[in-house]
């Protein structure tokens, strides 16, 4: 009797015993398993997203044209393949396509319509998504400035007077330098070739209108970024 309790209680034992690391056994492969299933959800969020430029801005004349369309340009590390989406909060604003599919690099192109518009500015924002982990907001801002009236056909013709330019010579071989002129910001009608000089009589302004001038460099190689740029009204 003493032998069969020994036996009972050496089995119960050693049960026990492989019971308990068995359940050892499960509770570690369930944290593992866990934990591969969050590091697998999680890597989306790790990857690295980029939209440039931040910001855009427009510039157009009352009644004109529209301003030429520009370009957001979306990046990311690592690849994988995902789907990008682009809206806008404005009437005057587009975005295209609104809807895509990416793996590691895509363009949106952006345009206004300032039909109908009035002189000033007006902002809006675009809303760039991927997934769930990523959303960036674009400022853009469209400054319409007012339309130039012509005077009427029984009227004399307009006073005209000039503005000299002057600005620091560029670094570098440098072939020329061209000014350019509009009466709206960045928006020029006219471009004027002045030889390799660091100043120039720009003539045939209208008085009392506002203009906007700006000066770019240039060799045989292409022509700089445009200069800050000035504005002036014609006295």
């Amino acid at each position: 009797m003493m032998r069969h309790f020994s036996e009972t209680h050496i089995y119960q034992t050693v049960r026990s015993r492989l019971t308990t690391h068995a359940l050892a056994l499960s509770w570690w492969q369930m944290l593992g398993i866990t934990a591969f299933l969050c590091l697998g959800l999680a890597s989306e969020g790790l990857a690295s997203h980029t939209v440039r430029p931040s910001s855009l801005t427009y510039y157009a004349v009352q009644g004109a044209t529209n301003p030429p369309k520009q370009t957001l340009t979306f990046t990311k590390v690592p690849t994988y393949k995902a789907t990008l989406t682009a809206s806008d909060n404005a009437t005057w604003l587009t975005v295209s396509p609104t809807s895509q599919s990416e793996t590691t690099r895509a363009t949106i192109t952006v345009t206004v319509n300032i039909s109908g518009r009035a002189a000033g500015t007006y902002k809006a924002t675009i809303t760039v998504k991927e997934g769930t982990w990523f959303t960036q907001s674009i400022p853009v801002t469209l400054i319409v400035s007012p339309a130039t009236s012509s005077p009427p056909p029984s009227s004399p013709p307009p006073a005209t007077s000039t503005a000299t330019l002057t600005w620091n010579a560029a670094t570098g071989t440098v072939g020329g330098y061209k000014v350019y002129v509009g009466e709206a910001p960045r928006l020029y009608t006219r471009t004027i070739t002045v030889g390799n000089v660091t100043s120039s009589t720009v003539n045939s302004l209208t008085v009392g209108r506002m203009y906007y001038f700006a000066v770019t460099a240039y060799n045989g190689a292409g022509e700089s970024t445009p200069s800050n740029e000035v504005s002036k009204t014609i006295q």
